[in-house]
């Protein structure tokens, strides 16, 4: 819910930084440390912050929000398609972090996140250019939603700088992507004015922004499927796959704010915020399928038979967009102060097609050598057969599918402020209250398109001209397969030669849909009181949830389920029933808080704090929609009886500010976690009475592929931050600072019986280090960015786990000063190619790994 403001808390006070107008409860910048707004909010923060502006944000080449945001400590960035996507806050995943703009909850806009909860703000739907400031929250207070186990993020819109009518700010750049050397377009701009009365009080005021940027980023992508037999070689493979990815993404983002300020005590505002992109996806990709017994040779290589080549080319347009409507205000009733909001938010997936062709050759007596002693660069050879020739391949099928994934909420919220001398003398106290609602709704359509007859095309007739080389020229892909060519060839399942079962598509689509309600009403009481340098701040928080699940559960038709009275049957194909099933939650959480704030002097002040949080299970987690499959015994499905994460949350700090907006920090955090979540791979134990009934009489335990709750987990660690212009040196080096921060994460749970390891997205070496040269009109900034190995995925065993490898990038930006108005810059990112590499059970054991190459930008900044 949106926050009135607190005595002693700040707000940013410039272009790019909230107003009365921006979400109750944004920061406001007093004067002090002026050259760094961000770090005074967090030094008057009566809990424990840390905040960005957007010209903090601008000094290195940061693309998105989530980019800026995980620079800051606790913080880390999970990468996807050459730009930042999720967060995970002090070790925990991001389907765990709340996100918010003027604070409001921001709805996910992409289905996939990396826990599969169907939680997670995708950042790279939110440009640098939209933001006023952020703000991570990482100790809640009862005025606060609830729902930030790992923390909140909260995205402060622009807003005028305190003491002006107006401003205008313009960012043009451009550049170059170096994967596939296409160009890219970087502009934004943000103003906004006031008007309206008679000399300088000037009620109405309007502030804009709009964002574009365009590239068009290649990715090389390495896949290998292990074949995980006693009977093959450790590093055998099932498969190999090379994929040449081309993105057209096209970014654009627009947001208005309209407000008006009658007198001193009443503010009212509208606003508005869409962003979004759209990216065309382009993936040749060459799939090399073994079969057989693979034989170990002595130098260490694998040989494999070949069962099958296969060349493929997707062809995917994807249309994610945010939508942000807010409207709300204060008014002071002598000395009541009462906040108001209600606002309307969408996250929106939509994939109007996403075609993939394929092409099969299937040589007679080819074989397969490979050799992994270089594991990020495996050595490979066919003899027999080349996958490179297109002569062998025939179009083998062709699939297709459109579907839209989207989540609404509609919020609002009541907040009363009132200062009170309950224990009199000066003491300066502050009583708060408030009620709020949030209704929000998930729908998942799926239509998908399988063909079942093709004509007898041959590859050689639908390629581009010349060969490829990809992955830094280690490997041939072959020719690129032509998007036009096998577009005209399909006609979108009209194409001559081709056929497909409108039942088998209809009930496929029928299984995946999902639509689901969730509700959650909350009210709070909280209590603020500043004695000398003492500050307390606490109260109670609760909130009350009732959601509905709904899906279909994929039953064999003959079985007691499928002939039972369920509500109808959706669909019956090859044997097989659909069933809607729903299921119901309805629980009640309690969450008190209280946290310190003691000055020890004026720039040195102590923090403790006690907090509690939850998360509830994602959508994908919870719906009860299961796949039954009786032949091989296993069902996979949602987990209906799922329980919310809860944590209680403990936090001691000490923070020493200095000079030009320096800080030398120490921060201590337990997070004690009960009912976590994360999927797993379970044998019996079902109790659906569906699933029974589809089931019948098992000989052996029926493998389920679920969700399930862990009754006890832990994020135990600590922060360093340190950040200081090195003013003290003499002459010239006086211009140097540095600036580093560093999370050390322990976290545990029990993943499978009797076997604890770290948190899935857990990493537990985090840190941000930046050494730059700042002479007021010359700016250079080197930054280094390192996140741990973490655990991705849990199997049945931990040689099957699956792991995020560690990674360390680099990137720098210069800028000078023309005039006090107009500036220049130049950066480049990813400067070191970082790959985004996959392992199953042991660093050696690549199961993907992909790189994005480096970019160079550069452009100019004209403020007004």
């Amino acid at each position: 819910m949106a926050l009135p403001s607190l005595p002693g808390q700040a707000r940013a006070e410039e272009a790019g930084s909230a107003t009365d107008s921006a979400a109750p409860g944004t920061i406001i910048v007093s004067g002090k440390q002026a050259d760094s707004p961000s770090r005074a909010a967090q030094e008057d923060a009566p809990n424990l912050i840390q905040s960005i502006t957007q010209g903090e944000a601008r000094r290195l080449p940061d693309l998105n929000a989530g980019e800026a945001i995980a620079r800051l400590p606790g913080a880390s960035l999970a990468v996807d398609t050459g730009q930042g996507r999720w967060v995970n806050i002090r070790g925990l995943d991001a389907d765990l972090t709340t996100t918010t703009y003027g604070g409001i909850h921001l709805p996910p806009t992409n289905p996939v996140t990396p826990q599969n909860g169907g939680r997670a703000f995708a950042f790279d739907a939110f440009p640098t250019g939209m933001i006023g400031a952020m703000t991570i929250t990482k100790t809640n207070r009862p005025d606060q939603d609830a729902e930030a186990l790992g923390g909140t993020i909260e995205i402060t819109p622009m807003a005028i700088p305190a003491g002006r009518n107006h401003f205008l700010d313009l960012h043009l750049g451009s550049g170059v992507q170096f994967s596939r050397n296409t160009p890219v377009v970087d502009l934004s701009a943000s103003g906004g004015f006031r008007f309206g009365g008679s000399g300088d009080d000037k009620p109405f005021s309007v502030v804009a922004s709009l964002t574009y940027y365009k590239d068009a980023l290649g990715n090389d992508d390495r896949r290998a499927s292990f074949s995980d037999s006693a009977s093959q070689p450790n590093l055998g493979w099932s498969s190999y796959t090379q994929a040449y990815y081309r993105f057209h993404r096209t970014t654009k983002g627009g947001a208005i704010e309209a407000a008006y300020d009658p007198n001193p005590d009443t503010h009212l505002f509208i606003r508005y915020l869409r962003t979004g992109y759209d990216e065309q996806v382009d993936r040749d990709r060459m799939v090399i399928k073994t079969s057989g017994t693979s034989v170990q040779n002595a130098d260490g290589s694998i040989t494999s038979p070949v069962k099958q080549f296969d060349k493929s080319v997707r062809d995917m347009l994807e249309q994610v967009s945010l939508d942000v409507f807010t409207a709300g205000g204060h008014n002071k009733i002598g000395n009541l102060r009462l906040d108001y909001h209600g606002s309307y938010a969408q996250g929106r997936d939509y994939r109007p097609y996403d075609t993939i062709t394929t092409f099969t050759s299937k040589p007679s007596g080819a074989s397969f050598t490979y050799n992994q002693r270089n594991y990020n660069y495996p050595g490979w050879s066919t003899s027999g057969a080349n996958p490179a020739d297109t002569s062998g391949y025939t179009l083998s099928g062709v699939t297709n599918n459109n579907q839209l994934y989207r989540t609404r909420e509609w919020a609002g919220g009541l907040d009363a402020t009132l200062p009170t001398h309950l224990l009199g003398g000066e003491r300066h106290e502050d009583l708060k209250a408030g009620v709020a609602f949030r209704r929000r709704t998930n729908t998942h359509v799926y239509n998908p398109y399988t063909s079942t007859a093709v004509p007898g095309a041959a590859l050689s007739s639908y390629v581009e001209p010349g060969q490829v080389y990809y992955y830094q020229n280690h490997y041939a892909d072959g020719p690129n397969i032509g998007i036009p060519a096998v577009r005209a060839l399909w006609a979108n399942g009209a194409g001559a030669g081709f056929a497909t079962n409108d039942a088998a598509n209809s009930f496929g689509g029928l299984a995946v849909q999902q639509d689901n309600r969730e509700d959650v009403y909350a009210g709070y009481v909280q209590g603020q009181l500043k004695l000398g340098r003492l500050g307390l701040i606490g109260g109670l928080r609760i909130e009350h949830t009732d959601a509905v699940y709904s899906g279909n559960t994929t039953v064999p038709t003959n079985s007691t389920s499928a002939t039972t009275d369920r509500g109808g049957q959706t669909a019956t194909y090859n044997g097989s029933t659909l069933i809607p099933v729903t299921s119901r939650a309805s629980y009640t959480n309690v969450f008190p808080s209280i946290q310190a704030r003691f000055e020890m002097r004026k720039d040195l002040v102590l923090r403790a704090s006690y907090s509690s949080t939850i998360a509830r299970p994602g959508f994908n987690q919870v719906d009860p929609a299961a796949t039954i499959d009786t032949a091989n015994n296993i069902v996979t499905s949602g987990n209906p009886n799922l329980k919310p994460i809860t944590s209680q949350n403990f936090d001691l700090s000490v923070e020493q500010y200095l000079p030009h907006g320096g800080i030398v920090s120490l921060g201590l955090f337990d997070k004690e976690l009960s009912n976590y979540i994360f999927g797993r791979t379970l044998y019996g134990g079902i109790t659906n009475p569906v699933i029974l009934g589809a089931l019948g009489s098992q000989s052996t335990p029926t493998q389920s592929v679920t969700y399930s709750n862990i009754a006890h987990a832990h994020a135990r660690g600590f922060e360093l931050n340190y950040d200081q212009h090195l003013s003290f040196l003499p002459g010239p080096l006086g211009h140097f600072g540095v600036s580093a921060n560093y999370t050390y994460v322990d976290s545990k749970a029990q993943i499978r019986a009797g076997e604890n390891a770290m948190l899935p997205s857990t990493s537990k070496d985090n840190y941000n280090a930046a050494l730059y040269w700042d002479d007021g009109k010359f700016n250079i900034r080197g930054a280094v960015t390192y996140v741990g190995r973490s655990l991705l995925y849990v199997s049945t065993s931990r040689a099957l786990d699956q792991y995020t490898e560690a990674r360390l990038s680099a990137d720098v930006s210069v800028s000078y000063a023309v005039t006090d108005k107009v500036s220049i810059y130049a950066s480049g990112r990813n400067l070191l190619n970082t790959a985004h590499t996959l392992t199953e059970g042991s660093a050696n054991r690549v199961i993907q790994r992909e790189m994005f190459g480096s970019s160079l930008l550069a452009g100019f900044n004209i403020k007004f």
